[in-house]
């Protein structure tokens, strides 16, 4: 896919279309389409990985494991979400794992030069990462709601 392509796409995807037009033309320029089939493994908990993902079409799980439970899904997440923000923050380990739930159409971005982008370009920096601390925001919630399905008193008292 051209950097054409890619930056069709940002225009559209909730994350970034109301992003200026050379911030997202910046991003484009380290930016790549790529598919998973349903079913597929995009990256697992622990995993050190230089990618951040904006879900263009399809259904993604985010998983972890729980001691004495397994394989918990924290969050769904579908198009216009970010995908991997952790790659952006050292250790730049996931803290998730993610799994396709359908056919899934991604934009992948490569977290070291956005992190590069960011600090050259202090606008496109700030509009990033607020965007980002509110997906962190609402990810840690998710999983705090979740936990407490998990852990919580069965019964009241």
């Amino acid at each position: 896919m051209t950097p054409e392509t890619v930056l069709q796409a940002l225009k559209t995807i909730e994350f970034t279309k109301d992003l200026e037009q050379q911030h997202l033309e910046k991003l484009a320029t380290i930016a790549t389409h790529v598919t998973f089939s349903e079913g597929s493994t995009i990256f697992r908990e622990g995993d050190a990985s230089e990618l951040v993902y904006l879900i263009e079409k399809g259904q993604v799980s985010l998983v972890t494991q729980v001691p004495g439970h397994g394989q918990v899904t924290i969050i769904t997440i579908g198009p216009g979400q970010l995908l991997g923000w952790s790659s952006l923050f050292p250790p730049k380990t996931k803290t998730a794992g993610a799994q396709t739930l359908e056919p899934t159409k991604v934009i992948a971005i490569n977290a070291t030069q956005l992190r590069e982008l960011c600090q050259t370009d202090p606008s496109l920096g700030n509009s990033i990462m607020w965007r980002v601390a509110e997906v962190i925001s609402d990810r840690l919630r998710a999983a705090r709601v979740q936990y407490l399905d998990i852990f919580g008193p069965t019964s009241k008292r």
